[in-house]
């Protein structure tokens, strides 16, 4: 899989064909995987149910402290997890870094 034939701007859908051992890698994984335009706007939308409500307000060192609520795990990393992305040069070298764990599909 080379990114240097994509074009900036183009939908490319990968599929996961295994899980790397290394946990810097699965979490590249994941990070490419939350950025899928329909997983933004379910993220965006918890974000802000999270920000309204639900947090707890407690004192901390003499100031009062908002403890949010911890961020939703709305992807699951797991082999043949698939996801469609917009390729823009700044996700190149986390693509080239996990490209034997991701198969590149028609998208």
């Amino acid at each position: 899989m080379a990114t240097a034939d994509l074009q900036p701007g183009s939908k490319v859908t990968f599929t996961v064909l295994k899980l790397p051992a290394a946990l810097s890698l699965k979490k590249t994984i994941f990070r490419l995987m939350r950025q899928e335009p329909r997983i933004q706007r379910v993220l965006d939308k918890l974000a802000k149910g999270r920000a309204k409500g639900g947090n707890r307000l407690k004192q901390r060192g003499g100031r009062m402290w908002n403890s949010r609520k911890v961020a939703s795990r709305v992807v699951t990393l797991k082999p043949g997890a698939t996801f469609t992305l917009v390729y823009t040069p700044h996700i190149a070298p986390d693509l080239k870094s996990v490209e034997k764990y991701l198969e590149r599909t028609k998208g």
